[in-house]
């Protein structure tokens, strides 16, 4: 006997309708005013909900800042699809890969989750929640980047020239927001490529 699903209550609905403005409305706030600015009577405001209503899906203010991971973590992957089509075709795949993500780390929703790692910091709360967010967000946004490196995934130096890019890739984004040296930037992102070339072609054994 076929068994039918039984629909959403329009209850149901409603409730995932209304937590999803809220989302919406912390992501808007974060990308445009920044965590310190992000406060729950802000999103309260944006998303036009009572308090209770708020507090209800969100009993904290960490709780509320780590739900926008999951749809900065999407516009991230939306940028970085963005980036990589604008590169040209013929080049090399993992300078391609590179220089898609080195422009997607600049986008405001990318600088938006790493102002909410740095926050996390000195806030013990935050941190919690945000692991538990990222955690389950990386699963998506690690999808994204092993498509972009497919070209060395059977390579012994895979796994260190990802890692590696990531790490470089973060820090220069953060080191944008005070110093924006184009030509600089050029310069560090073609000596990565060098080394990466020098990795995948020796295929070093990993450091113990």
């Amino acid at each position: 006997m076929m068994t039918v699903k039984s629909k959403p209550t329009t209850r149901t609905a409603q409730r995932d309708a209304t937590r999803q403005r809220i989302v919406d409305a912390a992501v808007a706030s974060l990308i445009e005013r920044g965590s310190a600015a992000t406060t729950t009577v802000e999103v309260q405001e944006r998303a036009q909900v009572s308090r209770g209503a708020l507090l209800h899906h969100f009993p904290s203010h960490a709780q509320l800042l780590a739900a926008t991971i999951e749809a900065l973590v999407a516009r991230n992957e939306d940028s970085v699809r963005r980036a990589l089509a604008l590169q040209p075709a013929e080049m090399e795949p993992v300078d391609r890969a590179t220089r898609a993500l080195a422009e997607a780390f600049t986008q405001p929703a990318y600088l938006a989750e790493l102002e909410l790692w740095a926050v996390a910091r000195t806030d013990a709360n935050l941190r919690e929640s945000l692991r538990d967010a990222e955690r389950q967000a990386r699963r998506d946004f690690e999808r994204v980047v092993s498509e972009l490196f497919a070209s060395v995934k059977n390579l012994p130096a895979y796994t260190e020239v990802v890692a590696l890019s990531m790490e470089l890739l973060r820090g220069m984004a953060l080191a944008c927001l005070l110093r924006e040296d184009k030509h600089r930037q050029e310069k560090l992102l073609q000596s990565w490529s060098w080394a990466v070339r020098i990795l995948l072609k020796n295929q070093p054994d990993p450091p113990k």
